[in-house]
């Protein structure tokens, strides 16, 4: 700690020659820095009193410019009420000396809205900092005297990650939050931060879950809608079509789907938020809800959509050129790295089997533990969408694939009933398939848990049969909760 304080003032006394020299952007870079060091001394404080495993939250917060800067201002906080004009001067600090910094050290290489590094940052910008460094390094270490608690340690950790979210920071920034510390102390504000955030989102939950009840009915009873969140999803497999997505538009009230001009294999969806959720929900129910869009799309269509397109399929180029013959041309792997999908179109009958999917799959407001079948699967999706001439997964996608319908034998084991196949190998058996299928996939099961897969048994077509199998295993969950519903409600 003493010897990244004694680094801090050797870098201000540079500061200092600097502004002397009429330098105030170089200034201002070498004043960061010291306040940089500042932080990473309250870290190092800090990583003292924390247990073993947080190595890793320490590393990250060591190799971020901004994290450091936040906890050189943030850090001396904690122990003591600050007064209201130091809390109002602490707003965003990091970020913009951060930002100032980098308009300060580099030439724009756009001509629009040009300005020079040493016009960036002027005497007038650089003073504040000088005053601020100045003043930290006059204090003793923060953490001197302090003994932090394993609870005290993992509230700052949630704290430093939580201001990363723009939306959270909205209200952990806002005038009501800091009257807050004020009143109450810099430790107990930062719990009831947590609390009302956590709680925030729970309620949130529980009213979308109340509200989803009359999601897919008929009729305009509707909600008052606050939010529109539009996402834009890709789809390597299908091709997009107006008609089946007007027919689900007239069937679902809170979801909308369109299609993409010029983009056949594009789909845009809306989701409508309604009032009740309030600003620091609505990333958390926009996302569930479009992740579980996402997922209902993939296990219904049998296919693949993403939220980008892939690319780098086959090339890793922008371009190439042939000098001799003056052309260009385009030469890369083939075939390109992804399944050979048939043709196929998102119709009408595929979309009613995505709302019957959406309907009865794992809500976001569910206990965890009922999606882990849903969550591997979807990391497999991540690994086939994400699989490119630079890293390719296909034995980490099929493997994703694999666990996600040996963990949906057994968590939904209630809803497939006892004569069902209770492992993979029985499952594959009951196909009505040739047998060299259900050898290979049997074989690759084997081999795959005895962790002696060879190089090349496993491709992308290995792993698009394996993501088949889930999507029908899952789909046969699905009805037979429909069933089940419609049984009791006979």
């Amino acid at each position: 700690m003493e010897a990244c304080r004694s680094h801090a003032r050797d870098l201000f006394d540079g500061a200092k020659l600097l502004r002397e020299k009429s330098l105030p952007n170089l200034a201002y870079h070498l004043a960061t820095l010291s306040l940089e060091e500042l932080g990473k001394a309250q870290l190092i404080g800090m990583k003292s009193f924390a247990k073993d495993d947080a190595d890793s939250w320490y590393g990250k917060q060591f190799e971020d410019h901004i994290k450091k800067l936040f906890w050189a201002i943030w850090g001396d906080v904690f122990g003591k009420r600050p007064d209201p004009k130091e809390i109002e001067e602490l707003r965003g600090t990091a970020t913009i000396i951060h930002n100032n910094r980098l308009r300060g050290l580099y030439v724009e290489a756009s001509a629009e809205h040009f300005i020079a590094p040493k016009d960036a940052v002027t005497d007038d910008t650089l003073a504040p900092l000088m005053s601020l460094v100045e003043a930290k390094l006059a204090l003793q270490p923060s953490l001197e005297g302090v003994a932090y608690k394993q609870e005290d340690l993992d509230l700052l950790s949630w704290f430093s990650n939580v201001t990363d979210d723009a939306e959270k920071r909205k209200f952990i920034f806002s005038k009501e939050s800091f009257d807050k510390m004020a009143v109450v102390g810099a430790k107990e504000w930062l719990t009831w931060l947590r609390d009302e955030i956590e709680r925030a989102s729970a309620a949130a939950m529980a009213a979308l879950q109340k509200e989803m009840a009359r999601g897919f009915t008929e009729g305009e009873e509707g909600q008052q809608e606050k939010w529109e969140l539009k996402i834009r999803l890709f789809s390597q497999s299908h091709s997009i079509r107006p008609k089946p997505l007007n027919l689900w538009n007239n069937k679902v009230t809170w979801i909308k789907l369109y299609p993409v001009n010029g983009k056949k294999n594009h789909l845009d969806a809306i989701l409508k938020i309604p009032s009740f959720i309030p600003i620091q929900a609505v990333y958390y129910v926009g996302y569930g809800y479009s992740s579980l869009l996402l997922a209902a799309l993939n296990i219904a269509s049998g296919g693949l959509f993403w939220w980008h397109e892939p690319k780098n399929l086959s090339t890793f180029y922008e371009s190439l050129v042939d000098k001799e013959n003056q052309m260009t041309g385009k030469i890369g792997r083939s075939p390109e790295l992804k399944p050979g999908w048939p043709p196929a179109v998102l119709d009408e009958a595929t979309l009613n089997q995505v709302i019957n999917a959406f309907a009865m799959m794992p809500q976001p407001y569910d206990p965890p533990e009922k999606s882990e079948a849903l969550n591997h699967y979807m990391g497999g999706i991540a690994l086939l969408a994400k699989t490119d001439v630079f890293i390719q997964f296909e034995v980490q996608a099929y493997g994703a694939f694999l666990t996600a319908a040996k963990t949906a034998l057994r968590l939904y084991r209630a809803d497939l009933g006892e004569e069902f196949p209770t492992d993979i190998t029985a499952l594959l058996s009951s196909f009505n398939l040739d047998d060299a299928f259900k050898k290979k996939h049997a074989d690759l099961n084997t081999r795959y848990e005895a962790h002696t897969v060879t190089p090349g048994s496993i491709t992308l077509s290995e792993v698009a049969e394996m993501k088949r199998i889930c999507d029908a295993l899952l789909m046969h969950v699905f009805a037979t909760r429909i069933q089940n519903r419609r049984n009791t409600e006979k």
